[in-house]
């Protein structure tokens, strides 16, 4: 990574200024594979390091995501793929989420998600030579590259297996997932010392969420909040993607559904990420869709639960808006029900919800509830 870009992540506060020597040691250009996409203005640009070296340089060097594997590597480049699914993170990001778990000289870490290698090459200069980083990559080819790019790194350990399954032996002081997690596995807080941290992206079904910041209790409990002014996207974890959604054989306008009516323009909930958690926490589950209008019918908002045959469809109906449910779920009634009451607390912010992960479930509420 350029110095260039090492100062104006630390001019914008996002990089700490005693992890500045880290990323000028470990550059990122050293580990971003030479094929590569990144997205600009809503189109994935395909460039080779070989036949672009400039191009490539400008775009490892600026603080943007780069794809480095479509589909599961079934896309080859420079096809463009349906899903991405690994990645160099964008450098703010990598900075800010090292910045919450707070390595240290001397500590133990486990990294779940070792992609390019990059983020293990920074944990390595940030624990030093008295510490150890241990890394686990699903993806086999990407964990062998990994691997030959970290071994000017001794205290890396680089395991090629699915962390959902098996994770490496002993404890650790500290665990970071660069994937996004609908529940953070308690065999994982398990591995984690009394007073350790994990810093996780999380999610829900519905809804992307933000990077949360765990601290393992003495009981074993993790509890965690979100870390404030960090905005996150991160592909699944592979054992916990969700098929995508089939709308076929539902029709927005079946006539055996039961029908009601709201005011609350269905757009705002189900749109809107700040707006859609409240209500991806109270339907778990479920999944949400929005059609735009056509000429041969008006916008549709979905909400489908696969597991119970539930589904909702909501269109606007004069002034107000038409709601038709099918199945054991009422899903839009859950949804405005949830979406009110968090309206009635004051809106409060991503940063206010807090996650508890015991070795029976994972919750994630507001205070007082």
């Amino acid at each position: 990574m350029s110095t260039d870009l090492v100062g104006e992540l630390l001019a914008a506060g996002a990089l700490p200024a005693g992890h500045a020597p880290a990323f000028r040691a470990a550059p990122r250009e050293r580990f971003v594979p030479d094929r590569i996409w990144y997205r600009h203005q809503d189109a994935d640009i395909a460039v080779d390091r070989t036949a672009e070296p400039e191009h490539w340089l400008s775009a490892v060097d600026s603080d943007r995501a780069l794809v480095t594997q479509f589909d599961d590597g079934a896309t080859a480049w420079p096809q463009v793929g349906r899903v991405p699914t690994s990645s160099a993170s964008m450098p703010s990001v990598v900075a800010g989420m090292l910045r919450a778990l707070e390595p240290a000289p001397g500590r133990a870490v486990l990294e779940v998600g070792t992609g390019t290698g990059w983020n293990a090459a920074l944990l390595a200069e940030l624990v030093g030579p008295s510490g150890h980083v241990s890394t686990v990559e699903i993806d086999p080819a990407a964990a062998a590259r990994a691997a030959a790019l970290l071994g000017g790194f001794p205290q890396v350990s680089v395991l090629s297996g699915d962390a959902a399954e098996e994770l490496p032996g002993g404890r650790f002081d500290r665990l970071i997932a660069t994937a996004g997690l609908r529940r953070l596995p308690h065999s994982w807080v398990q591995r984690v010392v009394p007073g350790g941290v994990i810093v996780a992206p999380m999610r829900a079904d519905m809804a992307s969420g933000p990077l949360v910041r765990f601290v393992v209790g003495a009981d074993g409990v993790a509890r965690g909040r979100a870390v404030p002014d960090l905005q996150v996207a991160f592909m699944d974890l592979r054992a916990q993607r969700t098929p995508a959604l089939d709308l076929r054989g539902l029709r927005w306008d079946d006539e055996s559904a039961d029908r009601s009516h709201t005011d609350l323009a269905p757009w705002v909930p189900l749109l809107a990420d700040d707006h859609r958690w409240p209500v991806a926490v109270a339907l778990p589950g479920c999944r949400s869709q929005v059609w735009p209008a056509t000429g041969q019918r008006p916008g549709v908002a979905w909400l489908v639960d696969p597991g119970s045959g539930s589904w909702a469809s909501v269109v606007a109906d004069g002034s107000r808006y038409a709601v038709r449910q099918s199945g054991p779920r009422r899903l839009w009634d859950l949804a405005e029900s949830a979406y009110r009451e968090w309206q009635a607390r004051g809106a409060p912010p991503m940063s206010a919800w807090e996650w508890v992960v015991t070795p029976q479930r994972q919750t994630v509420r507001l205070p007082g509830e």
